[in-house]
């Protein structure tokens, strides 16, 4: 039996964007000879997976940005390429009414939209285009994914997701690589000259979802109380070197080290003390799951879904709170912050990869034989 060809629709390969590390991790564990990815992307930019896709036999296409102006090559691509897939599996939601319809026209058949938020977008004027964009959603797509009940009850609606018409697969990560490794630890800290710092943790898009203003308000609030604290920042993104330019004016850049994009991240984890994530929303946050699997103590916001806590050792706070009162509980738990955790099984196996990746790929399977 042929394998079946998945296109997946994004609008980044970028390796600091948490839709493609969500994408990889499965892509990564699926049986490739049953189950193939190709890629339509149209923002160019950064570090990207295009090698590590080339390698595993997926394709990757540029396309210029969705609009009016590009309609016809998008037609294109679909009449030339519409017969090689079986499915087609859309991760940027408000895109439905331009790329289903297109993918319905030239035979695929399965088209699934993924909802991988909480928020049509942090901007009021694209939350409401966004917003006006999903309306005919559930007319051109006829499968529903999202990575948590709240980012599913968002986009379709809370009776939907009670009906069962919503399948959740969640930002499952190998369990394996993130758990704590002290000597890793030793090693990061030692090329970072981090040596017995404090350091709090964030992984992140620099985006305004990721919330850096506040964050750096509550390292200012810390730093207060403990001046032998210094933040790390992984990730890049629109605004990374904004942030640089304001750490500079904050006078605290001999203490923020903004390390950019790392395909080692996991490493990256074992040198933090705590995980701080301020976000405005999330979907689910699969950097949480990641810091909670290294056995870090979180600090989050309380717009995170509360599937996202996984371990005792995560604290929900408010965003309308000032920061020092953050700083003031992150400070108090410094001496229970003991790297003790370790998932139960069944959490395990709920956000394991090498599980998860076996659910998608039979979900992708038994498509085949649906008409």
């Amino acid at each position: 039996m042929s394998k079946i060809r998945v296109l997946h629709v994004v609008s980044t390969l970028a390796i600091s964007s948490g839709v493609m590390s969500f994408i990889m991790n499965y892509y990564r564990n699926i049986d490739r000879e049953k189950v193939q990815f190709d890629f339509i992307y149209f923002v160019n930019n950064g570090n990207t997976y295009e090698n590590e896709i080339k390698k595993m036999g997926g394709k990757s296409y540029f396309l210029k940005k969705p609009s009016i102006r590009s309609y016809n090559s998008y037609r294109r691509f679909f009449k030339e390429n519409g017969h090689v897939y079986h499915i087609i599996h859309l991760h940027e939601v408000y895109l439905n009414g331009f790329i289903h319809p297109l993918a319905k026209k030239y035979g695929i058949k399965h088209r699934i939209t993924h909802s991988h938020n909480t928020m049509y977008s942090e901007n009021r004027i694209k939350a409401i285009r966004n917003k006006l964009l999903c309306i005919p959603l559930k007319k051109t797509s006829n499968i529903f994914f999202a990575c948590s009940e709240d980012a599913g009850k968002f986009l379709y609606g809370q009776k939907y997701v009670n009906s069962g018409n919503v399948k959740i697969f969640n930002n499952a990560i190998d369990t394996e690589k993130f758990r704590y490794n002290s000597k890793k630890r030793n090693e990061i800290r030692g090329e970072l000259c981090l040596k017995d710092k404090f350091v709090i943790g964030h992984v992140g898009r620099f985006a305004e979802q990721k919330n850096h203003d506040y964050l750096f308000k509550v390292f200012i609030a810390i730093k207060e109380k403990k001046a032998d604290c210094v933040l790390m920042l992984l990730g890049d993104g629109p605004l990374f070197e904004k942030y640089k330019v304001k750490a500079s004016e904050l006078g605290i850049d001999n203490c923020v080290y903004f390390l950019g994009s790392k395909s080692n991240i996991h490493d990256y984890y074992n040198a933090m003390d705590v995980f701080v994530l301020p976000s405005i929303f999330e979907g689910l946050g699969i950097v949480l799951i990641e810091a909670q699997c290294n056995g870090l103590t979180c600090y989050v916001s309380n717009t995170v879904p509360n599937q996202a806590k996984i371990s005792d050792d995560y604290y929900c706070m408010s965003l309308d709170d000032k920061a020092e009162k953050w700083a003031d509980v992150i400070i108090e738990g410094i001496p229970y912050n003991k790297r003790l955790y370790h998932m139960e099984t069944d959490t395990k196996a709920n956000f394991d990869i090498l599980s998860q990746g076996k659910s998608l790929e039979e979900f992708y399977l038994n498509l085949r034989s649906k008409k």
